[in-house]
């Protein structure tokens, strides 16, 4: 059973309790996204354990066992002499302060062209209409990669424990739409400027993954809604 959560988004004003969902190829989905959000979000400790370990990969590809096509996650370790606090460091360095001039490869889908503050009304009425709004207890932009990868879980989950065939489509017409018009558009530039960073191949890999991953989950959608 997945352990379903939501984090970085609030429905209603309040957060939805964890709850457990059958195993399938939707709440495969949600399972990875919900890992892909937690790899661009402040690595707290079991992150950087994980990364340090090389777990990364198999818990991508543990989640993924029941997805409907096929993705290679592949995997990427850190060196053992790096410490939590210089595996942060770089996190904030790639994605979130920079050198003085921003980051390198912002994690804020406004930043990627057009007017940002028009990216972000339009982010925030896909939230809007779906009843959810972003957490005050995790007070980051709404065009911040990790709420958007929130949204797609979201959206994913509402999909799996919607008991009307209507209701499913409905859903899964609108992870089309959200990964079309705010996510597919931006993020092979994001890995791109990942890797112009000369960052560690741990981010490249991340920032790879989460790309690559998105522009599969679409093609796959856009395939199961002619279908």
């Amino acid at each position: 059973m997945f352990v379903y959560s939501l984090a970085g988004l609030q429905v209603d004003g309040g957060a939805l309790p964890e709850m457990e969902l059958p195993d399938n190829e939707v709440t495969a989905r949600t399972g990875v996204y919900q890992l892909l959000a937690r790899l661009v979000s402040l690595p707290d400790e079991d992150a950087y354990t994980a990364a340090l370990a090389g777990e990364w990969g198999d818990r991508l590809r543990d989640a993924a066992k029941l997805l409907g096509f096929p993705f290679e996650f592949g995997n990427a370790t850190i060196e053992p002499s790096i410490s939590r606090e210089d595996f942060q460091a770089e996190f904030l360095r790639v994605f979130e302060i920079g050198a003085g001039d921003g980051p390198p490869a912002s994690l804020f889908g406004g930043a990627y062209g057009g007017e940002r503050m028009q990216k972000l009304e339009e982010v925030v009425r896909f939230y809007e209409d779906f009843g959810l709004t972003t957490s005050a207890e995790d007070p980051r932009p709404a065009d911040h990669l990790a709420t958007e990868l929130e949204f797609m879980k979201y959206l994913t989950y509402k999909e799996a424990v919607s008991s009307s065939p209507r209701l499913q489509t409905s859903y899964r017409r609108a992870q089309h739409d959200f990964l079309d018009r705010q996510l597919t558009g931006w993020l092979p530039r994001f890995a791109s400027r990942t890797a112009a960073a000369q960052t560690w191949p741990y981010w490249e890999w991340v920032a790879n993954t989460v790309a690559g991953f998105a522009a599969a989950d679409a093609a796959y959608v856009s395939g199961v809604l002619v279908g």
